[in-house]
Formats: C-alpha cells, sequence, structure tokens
C-alpha cells in the first residue's frame, strides 16, 4: 500500500505538535518519488510553524560544528597550530622532520576528519598535557547536524558535499603509512 504525501504530512505534523524530531530525510525517503513534492509541503509547513527554540542539544551540536572542542582548547591557551605540533613531535618522540605531517593530522583531528577512537593513547596523553586537559573528552566524532526541515535538505544538497559535513582530508601521495600516521590512526 502506497503512503501518500499528505499521510507523510500528517506524521511530520504530529511529530513537531509533540516536539519530537521531525526525522524529514526518513519521510522524504518513504516518499520515494513523491520526494520533491513532500519537501514542498514540509518547507510551507516549516514556514508558517511558530518558531520554537532549539533544544541544548541542537545547540551543542552546531557550536562543535561552528567552533571544534579542541580548536577551542588550543586558542584558549593561545597555543598556535605550530606550536602545538612541535609539542607533540617532542612529547611522542618524534623526529623533527615529522613535524609538518604531525600538524596537518593534529589538525584533522581537530576538525573531526579523523576518527578520535583510533588515535593512540600516547597522542591523547600528549594532548593532555599540552593542552592541560583531557583531550579525549573534547575529541568526538563531528555529527551532522539534525536536519529540521526540508528547505535545509534542498540547500544542502546543492550547496555542500553529499556524503560528509566536514571536508575530507587533503589527499596525500600515496606512501607506506609511516609512525604519524600509525599514532592519528591511520
Amino acid at each position: 500500500m502506497r503512503i501518500s504525501t499528505e499521510q507523510l504530512l500528517g506524521e511530520l505534523v504530529d511529530r513537531w505538535a509533540l516536539g519530537k524530531p521531525l526525522e524529514v530525510e526518513e519521510l522524504l525517503g518513504r516518499a520515494g518519488p513523491q520526494a520533491d513534492e513532500l519537501a514542498a509541503l514540509i518547507d510551507a509547513f516549516l514556514v508558517r510553524a511558530p518558531r520554537r527554540e532549539p533544544t541544548p542539544e541542537a545547540l551543542a551540536a552546531v557550536r562543535a560544528l561552528a567552533e571544534p572542542p579542541l580548536l577551542r582548547a588550543r586558542q584558549a591557551l593561545g597555543l598556535k597550530l605550530d606550536d602545538l605540533a612541535e609539542g607533540l613531535v617532542e612529547r611522542l618522540e618524534l623526529p623533527g622532520s615529522a613535524r609538518a605531517k604531525v600538524r596537518r593530522r593534529y589538525q584533522d583531528l581537530e576538525l573531526g576528519r579523523l576518527d578520535p577512537a583510533r588515535v593512540a593513547a600516547s597522542v591523547w596523553a600528549a594532548l593532555a598535557e599540552l593542552l592541560e586537559r583531557d583531550a579525549r573528552e573534547l575529541a568526538s566524532p563531528v555529527r551532522p547536524l539534525p536536519v529540521t526541515g526540508a528547505m535545509y535538505r534542498a540547500a544542502t544538497m546543492r550547496a555542500l558535499p553529499s556524503e560528509a559535513t566536514v571536508p575530507p582530508a587533503e589527499p596525500q601521495a600515496a606512501s607506506e603509512p609511516d609512525e604519524v600516521d600509525r599514532l592519528f590512526g591511520l
């Protein structure tokens, strides 16, 4: 049995009235070939619906994307990226020639481009010393923002890559993984 766009919109309105997540992507997926029609109906509803205050979780997600916690911690101490990279090289007992690569890998971690769970414990220990706090608590995988409307979906389809909210790390020349790659979980 095929479900109509009006029924799907009704589900969204019910969720909205109960203060539940709207699950727009799921509804659009269920709409199949009528997804564009449903998106227009959702847009029209959201334009007319009374505005609500964002949840603390939504605000935290937006803040984390706008200014990652590792970046805030580093900047709060006035550490430049080069200074932090130099400190990591020293604490991890890496050769000075690894400094540029450590800088790139740390920046990828800071911006959510690397999986924090794959980073070596020795890197976290060094970061805890350098940042004067538990760096693991500051590093969490960047999650996509909660989708609150089809208008957002349509805009991001045109403006952002479809697979990620964070740009991928710059491609590196193909080479054998070295100690820096191993430490950063690559």
